[in-house]
């Protein structure tokens, strides 16, 4: 009994509230991690990150070519009609009629498969073969004088450029940065930041003659109507133009960039979904009446029907997907080096890094 007892005096406590001490002391991360990196430890505990990153690259690959993919298929089934466009477009030679419209179909249908099918060499021209067309387009059609259209083209570029810096990454095997030396940056990592200057040009424009079209339709203000400025006026075109501003400002220089980027991806498809349902609602409704041809350069004031109206309705929409695709590229695969954000390298799952 003495043994025993001197036993059970010597023995250490087990209460309760010691052994709850002990669970959390266990359980709690160490106090150097931050809270984004609890976070993202937590999110990947539940969810497997790296596959849901391989998905949506996927899906940013195949929204980027959304639209060459369209334009080819509209080449091939609706070869007369662009026959027609070349005319209008002002390209006098007959034969100029009917090899451009093949040329368009060979180089989107071309470049698109290689971009989906490979990501190695095959990939690499794709997307140069996209990138050129892409410079091309706009004189094809005689759309270089349309703003809008010239800079959307420009954002699909950027795109291109950031999914050409990946494929050009993967195929010299250089690190991004950790290397000294003046080869330490190398090309990808250039490439990569034109790809994001070209990414925000669409924004800087269109978005901002949006946010001023809605500005002025507000009813902000004594006298305010539809095209007097007034100080409520105003002010909201002032906040919705530096809000632009300042989204684009962080991806250029690569803060925040994957953020903003799926904050506009969301932005701008909502808003092709719902402007194209509004547009089929009224096609649907007044179908045998004509509308007049607008966002299209040298047929201002020109009507056409509603067959004609939603086809360049669609042509529209998946141009907005490529938009979607470009910014997800910039999601998936991160500003680069040369950024604010990765300045020390890409950014990595919890689930990539190695314990050492």
């Amino acid at each position: 009994l003495q043994g025993r007892s001197r036993c059970l005096w010597c023995a250490p406590s087990s209460s309760p509230m010691s052994s709850l001490k002990v669970q959390l002391t266990q359980a709690a991360p160490p106090p150097s991690i931050s809270f984004v990196e609890r976070y993202k430890v937590a999110v990947e505990a539940r969810i497997n990150l790296k596959h849901v990153h391989r998905r949506l690259q996927v899906v940013a690959k195949l929204l980027i070519v959304a639209t060459f993919v369209e334009d080819a298929l509209r080449m091939l089934f609706k070869f007369d009609q662009q026959q027609q466009s070349m005319e209008i477009a002002g390209w006098t030679s007959p034969a100029l009629h009917t090899l451009l419209p093949l040329l368009s179909l060979a180089v989107q249908s071309c470049g698109a498969l290689l971009v989906l099918a490979s990501s190695g060499v095959g990939g690499e021209v794709g997307c140069y073969l996209l990138l050129g067309w892409c410079v091309w387009h706009p004189f094809m059609y005689g759309q270089a004088g349309n703003r809008e259209f010239v800079l959307e083209t420009a954002t699909i570029s950027g795109g291109l450029l950031i999914l050409l810096s990946h494929l050009l990454l993967l195929r010299t095997k250089a690190p991004l940065l950790g290397e000294s030396g003046p080869g330490a940056v190398g090309t990808p990592a250039r490439v990569q930041a034109v790809g994001r200057v070209l990414l925000v040009s669409f924004f800087l424009s269109f978005a901002l003659s949006l946010a001023h079209a809605w500005a002025v339709s507000l009813p902000l203000g004594a006298g305010d109507g539809p095209g007097v400025w007034g100080r409520g006026t105003q002010a909201v075109e002032l906040v919705l133009s530096l809000l632009v501003l300042s989204l684009c400002g962080l991806v250029v220089l690569g803060m925040k960039s994957r953020h903003v980027a799926l904050l506009l991806a969301a932005a701008v498809f909502a808003a092709a979904v719902s402007v194209t349902a509004a547009n089929v609602v009224t096609l649907l409704l007044h179908s045998s009446d004509t509308f007049p041809v607008e966002d299209t350069a040298g047929m201002e004031g020109v009507e056409a029907d509603a067959a004609t109206i939603a086809d360049h309705q669609r042509y529209f929409f998946f141009q907005s997907m490529s938009t979607v695709g470009a910014l997800l590229l910039l999601v998936v695969h991160g500003p680069g080096p040369l950024s604010a954000d990765e300045q020390d390298g890409p950014l990595e799952f919890a689930s990539e890094k190695t314990v050492a």
